[in-house]
């Protein structure tokens, strides 16, 4: 069986991702993070503008056509089939390595990382409250994205919801995960307690 080096992170805006990252890097000794926001912005130095890349990823419906739930979900998932081929390199050199890495990311699609599943320890972070949620993004420039103005992100809740509940459905079919955080420090607790069961370093 390999050994799980890579903490694989999934959730849209809002749910804690960043707050979740910190805490599990300083409990197990983590300096090798990585954010998807960080290795799109990579991504896009390389592209052609028109690249479906450089939408935002609640606007990337617009390379499909007209704003549906169904369009909107093509932009999120051919995004990640983008990102994809980068976090899966990083993935693998963690494993080779034997060094820790973690990944938080928006573009946590179960079936696009299948196949990474004996190299990752993956979670999905959630909040059920569409307030709890609306609030957590208003706040957010207290805690961790401190230039960052959630009220931007907040007005696209929607759209976030959507994919937010397309990937808790693929986690279920997919056995992965899932961690609702509405009580931040409850839930800290249990995926410590889970990354340490499955972690591949001492």
């Amino acid at each position: 069986m390999t050994s799980k080096y890579a903490v694989f992170i999934g959730g849209v805006p809002g749910v804690g991702k960043s707050s979740i990252s910190w805490s599990l890097s300083h409990a197990f000794g983590i300096n090798n993070i990585l954010s998807g926001d960080y290795l799109r912005e990579f991504y896009r130095a390389y592209v052609r503008s028109g690249n479906i890349i450089n939408y935002s990823v609640y606007d990337a419906w617009h390379y499909f056509g007209k704003e549906t739930d169904e369009n909107i979900l093509k932009g999120f998932i051919r995004q990640g089939a983008i990102i994809k081929k980068g976090i899966e390199r990083v993935i693998l050199r963690s494993a080779r390595n034997g060094e820790p890495v973690l990944i938080e990311t928006l573009y946590f699609i179960p079936e696009l990382y299948r196949k990474m599943r004996e190299y990752i320890i993956p979670m999905y972070l959630y909040i059920s409250d569409k307030k709890i949620h609306e609030d957590r993004l208003n706040s957010r420039t207290l805690f961790t994205h401190f230039k960052s103005p959630g009220e931007r992100l907040s007005r696209k809740l929607r759209e976030y919801r959507i994919m937010m509940r397309y990937s808790l459905v693929a986690c279920e079919e997919y056995g992965i995960p899932t961690f609702e955080m509405s009580d931040f420090e409850s839930s800290i607790e249990r995926i410590t307690e889970y990354v340490e069961s499955q972690k591949g370093w001492p």
